[in-house]
């Protein structure tokens, strides 16, 4: 790490609190009230295009990628789309001593909600206002989708920041664009080619207004992020003029050309090539992945740069360094403390996905693969994150490089299965050779880079579910009546009869989660059109249809995400042998037992805590773990999207939903009890009942159809002293190709002690800098919930 590199992660680590600024929304809501009227595509367009005009730009020192996120240095922009965090939810926001916000912007922040409550100008109030009291209503209230929705017009909580430059394709939206084709082709040609088509438009249909409405706003919008770049141009040549530094001064007339270049034009260097892709990145802001294919797209600025001398392989990796750095100045936090709690630790998904396979199915891993991976050895900061593609033929010195990242205990890379993965898109009848560029945004979800776009992404938790099949379709918390009365559960005959009746429950609520994703998706579609990423995505200029309201060619807009899987399979493992096989008690006492949290049925909860535990390799538990996921895959792709009718889509990521959502829901037939924690992620065990070593919880792993599942997540935890020699990582190498190469989908890694954790907790200035893997995503341990730090501390640590 170069000096320069370790000045600028000191000064962002010296941040302790972000500050919140109000400039942005302020800009937003003035443009917005004063286009009033105007077709909404061009609106946010014109907003956008108000405020990259009258931004507060900045370039700080040691800097060679500039952009300022916010008005201040590592501050996070007020959300634009909607009120700010009601004050309780802000004082709570502001009691966790993350953010900072000064009083006179905390009443601007309180005299923009005007704009927006009440006036259906957000999603929340036109969702909710299809929540009928009798069904749809009590179903969403009651946490299925975690969190629970608390008053119809405010969702899961009202609020955030840090949301980049422009406004997006809503709150829940993930995509990777191609950005190979935005760093090669610059928004000129974009401006250029919308003014032809414009005046080549006939206006014979209704789509041809669509279309001119399309072109206007490209118009309007891409020329406002060329004039900002000229901006930057302009406030580094003038910084270079007082500059008494000769270095820096040539840095600063460097960075001017580059921004006179990018993003107007396509790149020419390596240099502009990042510059161009951080501006976009920051442009179309959340729900983005930053990364898509980094080094594929990358690698050829890099390779031209390093034959024609313009570069060294160090200066590429500070470049590299300072990109990470860069990433880490973009901060989010949301509104509601229940959804905060789901997204713990400021969550990001700010994914790179390295490796992998070119079209024709050779192997790609190029030299700034190897370079990303030092650069976040040497930084060590929890983003941006890495996930390597693997598959047969990736080259062990790739999985050995990736794992010494792993051994520094920040938790990256990540490991995919590049088969199964692309067997996936395969099967949704996309040709092999485009199925291969595959990537990831979010934490592991599959995305086409500009080919594809997720929606509709809730946390639904299955153990609530199966709550229904015990009580007869009622939530036993509120007495609502759910799902359908299936059956009294001392009625069952046999485990097979209770099964299909919690399968019933299952279609019954997959159902309602259906129709709650539309409703967002239509919401969206209304009110969130946004040019900037609609230009880029495939045949964009052609279509000139915004992205929500056109079929993509690899359509997973909308996907059925299950959380708490693992606690399910054991709970239907002791169901079915304490109750049916065995027979140590009857249906009635289980139910007792559960409704009493266990309390006085100490024998009965031993008997349910020691039932065969998935993550063993245990047939017996393992085989109705299988039989699970199918069937929920299934049921799944019984219901169609609001994008074209296209089949709902399976998916499985928890970020940390496992915690809020064991808070919802009350004992359980595992042995767990009310409001505990959920297993981790998807695939991975209950914390502390994988006993059999890594290779069984692996063994049980590969049984589970994962690749039925758009994406899966195992988290696995070892001691640093397992992985200390290259023997060990040789090992742990040949672990992760053989779980991937034969039905595992992801695998990722915390090296870390309980004792060092547990540390942690109490001196936490002292581990301030301790990264750890949460999710599909890192994050410094002392940000994190108290309910998801002491997860972390009850996950199995393993040894080779």
């Amino acid at each position: 790490m170069t000096e320069r590199v370790e000045r600028v992660k000191q000064r962002i680590r010296s941040v302790k609190q972000y500050p919140i600024c109000v400039e942005k929304a302020q800009i937003i809501k003035d443009s917005f009230e004063k286009n009033d009227g105007y077709p909404q595509i061009i609106r946010r367009a014109q907003a956008v295009a108000d405020y990259l005009d009258k931004k507060t730009i900045f370039i700080q020192d040691d800097e060679l990628i500039i952009g300022n996120v916010a008005s201040k240095p590592m501050g996070m922009e007020l959300g634009s789309q909607g009120p700010g965090w009601p004050d309780d939810d802000l004082d709570d926001l502001l009691a966790g001593g993350q953010i900072t916000i000064t009083d006179e912007e905390r009443k601007i922040l309180r005299s923009l909600d005007d704009y927006f409550l009440d006036k259906g100008r957000t999603q929340d109030e036109w969702q909710g206002s299809y929540y009928n009291d009798e069904r749809l209503w009590p179903f969403i209230k009651a946490g299925f989708l975690c969190p629970p929705w608390q008053k119809k017009n405010q969702g899961r909580g009202q609020g955030a920041a840090g949301v980049g430059w422009g406004l997006g394709m809503g709150p829940t939206s993930l995509n990777c664009p191609d950005y190979e084709k935005v760093i090669a082709t610059g928004y000129q040609a974009i401006v250029d080619e919308a003014k032809e088509r414009l005046l080549n438009l006939r206006y014979y249909s209704d789509e041809a207004v669509e279309q001119a409405d399309f072109y206007k706003a490209c118009i309007i919008g891409f020329p406002a992020m060329i004039r900002l770049a000229n901006r930057y141009a302009d406030l580094a040549e003038e910084m270079a003029a007082k500059e008494p530094d000769e270095k820096r001064k040539a840095e600063l007339l460097e960075i001017a050309e580059t921004c006179r270049q990018v993003p107007a034009k396509p790149a020419r260097t390596l240099r502009e090539a990042v510059q161009a892709f951080y501006f976009y990145w920051i442009l179309i802001g959340s729900g983005t992945t930053p990364g898509g294919r980094f080094d594929q797209y990358m690698y050829p600025y890099y390779k031209a740069d390093l034959e024609a001398g313009r570069i060294t392989r160090d200066e590429a990796l500070e470049l590299f360094e300072l990109l990470r750095l860069k990433i880490m100045e973009m901060n989010f936090v949301g509104g509601g403390k229940g959804q905060r709690e789901k997204w713990a630790g400021m969550a990001r998904w700010h994914n790179f996905v390295i490796g992998g396979c070119d079209t024709e199915g050779n192997d790609a891993t190029n030299d700034v693969t190897y370079l990303l991976l030092e650069a976040a050895k040497e930084t060590k900061t929890p983003h941006n994150t890495l996930t390597i593609r693997v598959s047969k033929n990736t080259p062990k010195e790739l999985l050995i490089k990736g794992l010494e990242v792993v051994r520094t205990g920040i938790g990256m890379p990540a490991f995919i299965s590049e088969d199964s993965y692309i067997n996936f898109v395969v099967k949704e009848g996309i040709d092999i050779h485009e199925a291969r560029k595959f990537a990831i945004a979010g934490c592991m979800d599959l995305m086409l880079p500009g080919a594809s776009r997720n929606q509709a992404f809730g946390m639904m938790l299955v153990p609530m579910i199966l709550e229904l099949a015990i009580n007869n379709g009622v939530n036993p918390r509120t007495g609502y009546q759910i799902g359908p009365k299936t059956g009294e559960f001392k009625d069952f005959k046999t485990y097979e009869e209770f099964y299909e009746a919690f399968k019933t429950q299952l279609k019954t609520v997959i159902g309602m989660v259906v129709e709650e994703h539309n409703i967002l998706i239509m919401a969206q579609r209304r009110l969130y059109p946004d040019v900037f990423h609609s230009a880029f995505l495939v045949d964009g200029m052609k279509v000139a249809k915004d992205g929500l309201s056109r079929v993509m060619p690899f359509e997973n807009g909308c996907a059925i995400n299950v959380v708490g899987m693992a606690n399910t399979i054991d709970s239907l493992a002791s169901i079915k042998k304490n109750v049916f096989d065995d027979k140590t008690m009857s249906a009635e006492t289980m139910y007792e037992a559960l409704k009493a949290d266990w309390e006085g049925y100490e024998k009965e909860h031993k008997a349910c805590l020691d039932a065969p535990k998935y993550g063993n390799n245990i047939d017996y538990v393992d085989q109705i773990g299988a039989g699970l996921w199918h069937d929920l895959g299934q049921i799944v792709r019984t219901f169609t999207s609001a994008f074209g009718g296209k089949p709902v889509l399976p998916t499985a990521i928890s970020i940390t939903a496992h915690a809020p959502g064991g808070a919802l829901t009350g004992a359980t037939p595992d042995g767990r009890k009310a409001g505990e924690t959920f297993a981790d992620a998807s695939i991975s065990p209950e914390q502390g009942k994988d006993v059999s070593g890594p290779l069984a919880v692996l063994q049980s792993a590969m049984k589970i159809p994962q690749g039925e599942f758009m994406a899966t997540l195992m988290n696995m935890k070892f001691s640093p002293n397992t992985l200390k020699t290259e023997s060990d990582l040789e090992k742990l190498a040949v672990m992760i190709q053989t779980y991937l190469t034969n039905g595992g989908k992801q695998i990722q890694f915390n090296v870390v002690d309980k004792k060092t954790l547990e540390a942690a907790k109490v001196e936490k200035e002292k581990y301030r800098d301790l990264v750890v893997r949460v999710a599909g995503y890192s994050a410094y341990y002392v940000t994190l919930t108290e309910r998801v730090q002491d997860e972390l501390i009850k996950r199995t640590e393993q040894e080779l």
